[in-house]
Order: C-alpha cells, then structure tokens, then sequence
C-alpha cells in the first residue's frame, strides 16, 4: 500500500477526539459539511426507515445544487472549486448537531463506526498542507483538547516525520494546497527554513520578544535569498540556516541587536489601540465579551461622552503595569512560546498571504501574536487564570483569527506602504 510522507508536531500522533471533554464544540455553532461520498453511504443504511431519518436533517439548495445549511445570519457558503458537491448538516434548534448524543459524542459513530463520519468529522482539527513531496500537518487550537496539549506543555514542542498509509492520508489528511514561491524542489529548503524559525521561537536562553526581533531579521535575509534559482542562492540559503541555527552566533551577533531596541510603552498602546479599534466588531462577539471586558479594566480603557479615548492615560496605566507584565511574561513563557510555535506551522507562516512578502506576513504575525499576548495578560491579571478561562480565550480568538479573513484584510489596509520590520519590531517588542 502507497505510504505519505508527513512532518508533523509530535502531538499529532497523540491526539484523540473526545467531545465530552469540550462540549463537542466543533459539533455546534457552524456548518458541519458532507461529503459526496460520505452522504450517498448515509442513503444506503438499513433498515430504509434509518436511512431515510438520517437524510431528514439534511437540507438541499438548489440554486447552489448544494445541501447547505445557515447556523447563524452571517454564515454564508462558498463552493470553492466550482465542481465538487458538499453536503451539510441541518442542525437543531440549539445549532448542534442532531446525530450529537447527551454525552457530547457521534451518535452516528457509535452505532456505525468511524468509517461513517464525513471527511470533516473525520479529520478536525487537523490541517495537512501539500509541501512539495512531503506533507505537513498539524491541529488548529480552536479545538480545546488540542489547545490543552500543546499550550501546557512544559517541553519544547517536538516534531517528527511520519509515514501515512494512503486510505489516512485520503481521508484523514484534509489536503489543502500550499504553493510556496519557489520550485518543488527547493520545498526541503523551505522546511529547513520553518525548523529554524522553530528552533529561534524555542531559544529559551532569550526573552520571547528577543526571540521574535531574531526571527524578524532572520526573515528579512531569507527573503533577500528566496526564491531559490541557482546553486549559490542555495549554499546562501544554506549558510544563514546554520547561522541562525546556532546559539553561539545568535549570542554573539542576534542579542545585541535584539538588546538595541527600545521599548516605548505610548508608542506600543497607540499602535495596538489603532488596530484593535479597527478591528473590534469582528473581535468583540459575545465569546470574546468577558476577555474584552477584562483589557479594558486592567488598561482603564474608558470612552468619554464623545467615545473618544484617550492614549496618554492607557498608556500610562500600561507602563505602571510593567512588574506585573514581567512576572506574567515569565509565568506564561512556554504557554506563550507554545502559541506562537504553533501558530506558526500551522499557519504556514510567513508564505501564509502569498501575494505579500515574507516581510509583511511576519508583521501582521507579529500583530496578531501582539494582540493575543496582550489579551492573555489582560485576562489573567483580571483573575481569569483558570485552565478553562485560558482555553476557552484561545478557542474565540483562534476562531475568529482563523476563519473572519475580515480582519486580516483590515491588518493590511493599516499596513499598507509599511514593510519596515526593524521599526515595527522597535514599535512592538
């Protein structure tokens, strides 16, 4: 049988779905899509009575020639590649999933087994990327037994090659296709170049802010190499791989620079404010209202008669708040390393917008990362420092950052003419 290549983080392995550990969240609250296959199996079930039960909570679109469903009003679906049929869940009044059983699991799965469930039941929350002639996967953090994994664990996240059998890796990979900016040939050096973005963010010798301006100039010299054309660019590539690699020339050359940068509160808050303020209705639905509530408490933000706010006095509140932020930064330091490790696979950071430069997508990374830390901060000061508290944050944030491309859109338009890393690092860290 054909195997697949994959490089994964070594949780993925570890991983096993269990919805009453988390509600079945990824069971409610959104379109649970159907297969083709998947729904014409449904159709064949015996006796024709359960069948025919099944296929009632499916609902059919004929404009669309899709069975789509609406959980909320501002779902909307899009057949992305204009052939293939997607069948959706109708759910029930609580937008839950009807087949989902008082103890938060498939009910389809525990009467028919596991070759029942749809490629999307099948494979969430893991996300496989075609990598050249590899395959990268990883889980999103919008799934909380996922998020519990990775998030708390005290070692530096791990990562392994696996060989996938080819009935997993069809059904099970949910492939999406990754075209990087270079030949299939130069992917190897692309995944050599994510292990050593990896290995910077898992320098646990320097402050996670150290680590991040590294990481900035390590990809402004990557970009200066990438795409890969000739055997030179390639022994260039090579170099600045086992430089950046190496912790005696990070020590050596990397922290005086990192050291070099200056921390400006006002100039931080005005930046951060700026964009959270144009982002905050798509940030600020009612999951995240609790963890909004709490920056603007810890921060003073208060709007005056005129919903005006003002800068000069967050600013100062933040400033007073630097012991409390330094003891966090260290309490939360792998917790905060995790995140961002993640994220960053996951995410296929920074040829994630591959119509911008590795310079700006590490921006709008580095913004977003910003924004996290700083709602993390604000949610533990304010006492929500539970396991519970922190994941449920994580979920709404990582649901909103993953699946509104609104904001991302909006990171941009504030970014536009921007591509100075070595200011927005001066600005940020």
């Amino acid at each position: 049988m054909k195997k697949f290549l994959y490089f994964q983080p070594e949780y993925v392995s570890r991983f096993k779905c269990d919805g009453s550990k988390c509600s079945a969240r990824c069971c409610k609250g959104w379109t649970i899509e159907i297969d083709a296959a998947t729904y014409k199996k449904y159709s064949r079930i015996k006796p024709k009575e359960k069948a025919k039960e099944i296929l009632s909570h499916f609902k059919f679109d004929p404009k669309k020639n899709l069975y789509v469903v609406r959980l909320d009003q501002t779902f909307s679906f899009e057949n992305l590649d204009g052939e293939q049929k997607v069948f959706s869940i109708n759910p029930d009044k609580k937008f839950s999933c009807p087949f989902l059983t008082e103890k938060k699991l498939c009910g389809l799965q525990l009467e028919y087994g596991e070759e029942f469930l749809s490629q999307t039941c099948a494979t969430y929350p893991r996300i496989t990327y075609n990598f050249g002639k590899f395959f990268e996967r990883s889980l999103t953090l919008s799934c909380p037994v996922a998020a519990e994994i990775i998030l708390f664990s005290e070692e530096p996240l791990a990562f392994e090659f696996v060989e996938v059998l080819e009935k997993i890796h069809g059904k099970h990979g949910r492939i999406r296709i990754l075209k990087l900016p270079t030949n299939e040939d130069a992917a190897e050096l692309i995944r050599e170049a994510q292990v050593t973005m990896i290995s910077i963010l898992q320098a646990r010798k320097f402050s996670l802010d150290q680590r991040l301006i590294v990481l900035g100039f390590f990809l402004d010299k990557l970009g200066e190499i990438l795409p890969v054309k000739d055997e030179a660019a390639r022994d260039n590539l090579l170099d600045l791989i086992a430089a950046y690699r190496s912790e005696e020339f990070l020590t050596r050359e990397m922290l005086p620079l990192a050291q070099s940068i200056d921390f400006d509160a006002h100039r931080f808050i005005l930046f951060m404010m700026n964009f959270i303020g144009y982002t905050l209705e798509i940030l600020r639905v009612e999951e995240g209202r609790k963890f909004f509530a709490a920056l603007e408490k810890v921060l003073g933000i208060k709007p005056d008669e005129n919903s005006l706010v003002s800068v000069d006095e967050i600013a100062a509140n933040f400033d007073r708040l630097a012991d409390a932020r330094k003891i966090f930064s260290e309490k939360y330091s792998t917790f905060l390393e995790n995140y961002l490790v993640s994220n960053l696979f996951r995410g296929v950071w920074p040829w994630r917008f591959r119509d911008h430069s590795l310079t700006k997508n590490f921006i709008i990374f580095l913004i977003s990362y910003k924004i996290f830390e700083l709602i993390t901060f604000a949610t533990v000061h304010d006492g929500l420092d539970s396991k519970e508290d922190l994941l449920a944050m994580v979920d709404w944030f990582m649901t909103k950052t993953d699946h509104d491309q609104r904001l991302y859109k909006r990171f941009f338009e504030l970014l536009a003419g921007v591509d100075d890393t070595y200011l927005l690092m001066a600005t940020l860290l």
